[in-house]
């Protein structure tokens, strides 16, 4: 079984919706020209999502493992804001339909043909 689909819950779909498309929107204001701009908006992403307890707590709903477990890139957890980042960090670069920089740079391709 795919990661992405053993911590899913609502919270988490949600947010890869509301990620995509803020990237999306990103990319067409020109806030991400290439890949350094892409993981930076990631990356700054994910730390704005667990600003807030309550949205920790509900990314963590299924996932408490997170809570304890050493991660493979973040190690031990010392607060819930670093087990939801862990969590979320995982759920959406295991996600299928989160956009990729690969994507973005096909439509700068594809664009530049026109």
């Amino acid at each position: 079984m795919e990661l992405y689909r053993a911590l899913q819950n609502t919270k988490l779909t949600e947010m890869e919706q509301e990620l995509s498309d803020d990237i999306w929107d990103a990319f067409h204001k020109c806030e991400i020209n290439d890949q350094d701009d892409f993981y930076e908006f990631f990356h700054d992403w994910i730390d704005n999502a667990v600003i807030y307890t309550h949205d920790c707590e509900q990314i963590l709903k299924g996932n408490s493992e997170y809570n304890y477990n050493e991660h493979d890139l973040y190690g031990r957890p010392k607060n819930i804001a670093q087990a939801a980042h862990a969590c979320l960090y995982d759920y959406l670069m295991d996600h299928p339909d989160t956009i990729t920089f690969d994507e973005l740079e096909k439509e700068i391709n594809e664009t530049e043909k026109v």
